[in-house]
């Protein structure tokens, strides 16, 4: 079992391998990234035919936006989500983050044209629910950043894959700018925690085993 990082611009997309050589891509970052999502696997030198799950943390465009060219560009793997993230996947629509103070505010109404637009959505093939997708690899449902936010655990590794739950630092991981219920959010973060995870992956910033909340 193995964990890579593909890093896209300011978000980055991961690489599961499990043990029985089968490998499930976690998040496709914004529109136009799924060639480079490709591009990185296949200079790991592995095949993205073994490709047999593609799997979404929440639906916020910088993570589910690559979706459909993901989907042009590999084999026959399912595509799943939360139920509550389904309509955004399938339709392409923007779901808006929600902020909480003006640099936040300012900084998406600058970057919402380039990459919050619409986009190509794709089919979802599979609802992710609590437990196991396949073996060795956990859903673990994480609201709180958005209501569709689940996080991947990994029991041979205990490393845990936490989408925006949780926000990277060179310090440790602290509480993300961003998110749309709070009291959820810190149960989520509890949940997390109460894993004793020996590495937290996270979306945006460095991933870490040190909580800072």
């Amino acid at each position: 079992m193995k964990v890579y990082e593909i890093p896209l611009r300011f978000v980055k997309s991961f690489l599961i391998e499990t043990n029985d050589n089968e490998m499930i891509l976690v998040d496709a970052g914004t529109p136009g990234s799924g060639r480079s999502i490709i591009e990185a696997i296949n200079k790991m030198g592995k095949n993205t035919n073994r490709i047999k799950y593609v799997i979404f943390t929440h639906s916020h465009v910088d993570h589910i936006g690559g979706a459909y060219e993901v989907k042009s560009l590999i084999g026959d793997a399912k595509f799943g989500i939360d139920e509550n993230g389904s309509d955004y996947l399938k339709n392409g629509k923007v779901r808006e983050p929600v902020l909480h103070s003006s640099l936040m505010k300012f900084l998406f109404t600058i970057g919402k044209p380039f990459l919050f637009r619409r986009f190509n959505g794709v089919n979802v093939d599979l609802t992710l629910e609590e437990g196991e997708l396949v073996k060795g690899v956990e859903i673990v449902k994480t609201p709180g950043h958005t209501n569709d936010s689940i996080s991947i655990y990994l029991p041979e590794l205990n490393a845990i894959l936490v989408g925006d739950t949780l926000q990277g630092t060179k310090n440790g991981l602290k509480y993300p700018n961003i998110y749309e219920n709070f009291e959820e959010l810190l149960k989520s973060v509890e949940k997390i925690k109460s894993f004793k995870p020996s590495m937290v992956y996270v979306s945006h910033g460095i991933s870490s085993f040190k909580f800072l909340v």
